[in-house]
């Protein structure tokens, strides 16, 4: 294409616009492109193209081609050319059409937001190879308009993956009655709800941490919370749950939920907190 557009580019000045055919590069030329990024680059490529078939004196072509810049210019959809709008040759209609399916599935894709330079510039070089091929007389043209299309349609940035958000870590908390370690109804509702939720995230890591409140000295606290994570660690473990792994830990009166002064009775900190990790 940019041979293409050299040669346009020294035939510009010489545009006498007369007659029925040939007229509507000279209006395409006026136009500020408007729309997307990928609209306008189709607009220039157009204009190119228009510009080199009229000064090889093509001004049907050149006509057509214009007609597409000024509707790409003015932020109308315009879609590469149909294998039917042209007389092919049988034995090029094959690989045109494969060439335009690939570029179909790239702009359907996303290419034309993802890359416009190349999106358009791929669709551009597709209509040119598709006009050269029809007239079938200039082979440099040809493999040159071909060439451009597959360098350009090949090099179109591939679509960015989309990590999936990591899934959060779910919490549950068993409170127990004070200087107490066992399960209550209560207790066993926590964990039945840790279970299903274990379950529905395949193989989580279950942490589970044991905690007590200040009433009592904190060596006792300390054991008392660990009483109490082993006992909900024997049910979860108990129950046939599929996991990576399962690990406890207690805390004594050391990380309290609620702040309290010593030798206060704090329900809130008498617990036992099961955290599900995917």
């Amino acid at each position: 294409m940019r041979t293409i557009i050299a040669v346009a580019g020294a035939a510009a000045g010489l545009l006498l616009l007369a007659g029925c055919s040939g007229q509507q590069l000279g209006s395409a030329r006026t136009i500020q492109p408007t729309g997307s990024e990928f609209s306008q680059n189709l607009y220039r490529g157009y204009v190119s193209l228009s510009e080199a078939e009229y000064a090889e004196g093509d001004y049907r072509d050149s006509d057509a081609f214009a007609r597409r810049a000024k509707q790409a210019g003015t932020g109308g959809a315009v879609a590469p050319e149909d294998i039917a709008a042209r007389k092919l040759p049988v034995e090029s209609t094959g690989e045109l059409t494969a060439a335009r399916a690939k570029l179909v599935a790239a702009l359907d894709g996303g290419a034309a937001e993802r890359d416009p330079v190349r999106a358009a510039d791929a669709q551009v070089m597709f209509d040119c190879w598709m006009q050269e091929q029809e007239e079938n007389r200039q082979t440099a043209d040809i493999a040159q308009c071909r060439d451009g299309f597959l360098a350009a349609v090949d090099s179109i940035a591939p679509p960015v993956a989309m990590s999936k958000p990591k899934p959060e870590a779910v919490r549950f908390i068993v409170y127990f009655p004070t200087n107490k370690a066992v399960l209550d109804k209560s207790a066993q509702q926590v964990i039945a709800e840790a279970q299903a939720a274990a379950s529905k995230l395949g193989q989580p890591v279950v942490k589970i941490s044991g905690n007590a409140d200040t009433v009592g000295a904190p060596a006792y606290n300390q054991k008392l919370s660990e009483l109490r994570a082993q006992a909900v660690a024997k049910v979860l473990a108990g129950g046939n749950l599929p996991m990576k792994a399962l690990t406890t830990e207690a805390h004594g009166e050391s990380q309290p939920a609620v702040m309290t002064a010593d030798e206060t009775s704090e329900p809130r900190n008498r617990r036992v907190e099961i955290i599900l990790e995917p």
